[in-house]
């Protein structure tokens, strides 16, 4: 029978406690690279469902686009003909109706004069409805593209959204704007910019009951910043976001940021009102080019 010393004992005691310490120490090792794998290729999934969805947002914001643009088209080239066919027949008729009676021949008895105070006050109601009808359709299509902002740019656009607001709503509208530095952005983020301020200026009007709305435009450390505040009766974006109250235009907000990298912040006032301020960072200064006369302060705008 074969006996082992202590040293043998000892050493082999030695060995299996290393063997099993290499095993131990591979198989954590084995373990944490397996987690670091686990979560490397949960992130790499995380940043391709990001990506994903930011290219859905910007394929639905263009396709939304395009469709205001097929609409617009429409309105311009169908409607807008036709109501222009039309207000020239009343203008026609209103020639016959107003010519000189010596022209006219003779009236039978019992038989309804043509040229009656009833009928001109029909025809000139009938001119002023097809008037702002007309009027109408040209802000629906303006609205729809804005071709302000495509051409002379942001602060040029939001001049022109206000010029047109003066004539329909009842409230004041001051727009506040650096516009010698803010530099011209992408066609993509000039309008999204656009659209968040149109639809900041629409819930104030719709929902909080003001008379006075400011707009701010201006360059801050890199980054431009739009604000809009109204003196209505306030709105906290917290609580009703919290509620599940959130409407479309508050995501489309959030939509529109995502797909520029902007974020927003809602703060509802101490006094009365509420303001929302946005922030994107300014892309890399675009080539430069000669800018159109500017439409409203006719100056060159700067690029």
């Amino acid at each position: 029978m074969t006996e082992f010393n202590p040293e043998q004992v000892r050493f082999a005691i030695i060995i299996a406690t290393l063997v099993m310490l290499m095993m131990a120490i591979f198989a954590i090792v084995f373990v944490i690279y397996y987690q670091h794998k686990r979560l490397d290729q949960e992130k790499k999934l995380r940043d391709v469902e990001k990506s994903y969805q930011r290219i859905l947002l910007e394929t639905a914001l263009r396709s939304e686009e395009s469709e205001r643009r097929r609409i617009a088209q429409d309105l311009h080239d169908d409607i807008g003909t036709m109501l222009s066919l039309t207000k020239l027949s009343l203008n026609q008729l209103a020639k016959l109706l107003y010519k000189d009676e010596s022209r006219l021949a003779p009236i039978q008895p019992g038989a309804a004069h043509l040229n009656t105070p009833r009928a001109e006050l029909t025809l000139n109601k009938a001119q002023s409805l097809v008037e702002e009808t007309i009027v109408h359709v040209r802000r629906i299509t303006r609205d729809l593209v804005p071709t302000t902002l495509d051409q002379f740019g942001l602060v040029a656009g939001i001049e022109e959204f206000i010029h047109r607001m003066d004539d329909s709503y009842a409230l004041s509208v001051h727009f506040h704007c650096e516009g010698e530095d803010i530099p011209r952005q992408s066609p993509k983020v000039e309008l999204a910019l656009y659209r968040i301020m149109q639809e900041l200026v629409n819930n104030a009007i719709k929902h909080a009951n003001c008379d006075e709305i400011v707009i701010g435009l201006h360059l801050r450390q890199g980054k431009i910043e739009l604000q809009v505040t109204d003196n209505g009766k306030g709105f906290d974006a917290t609580t009703v976001e919290a509620g599940g109250q959130a409407g479309l235009g508050l995501r489309n907000i959030e939509s529109r940021l995502s797909v520029i990298n902007g974020e927003v912040d809602y703060q509802k006032l101490d006094i009365r009102g509420s303001s929302a301020k946005v922030q994107i960072p300014v892309e890399p200064q675009r080539s430069e080019k000669p800018e159109p006369l500017h439409p409203f302060r006719r100056t060159m705008v700067k690029g």
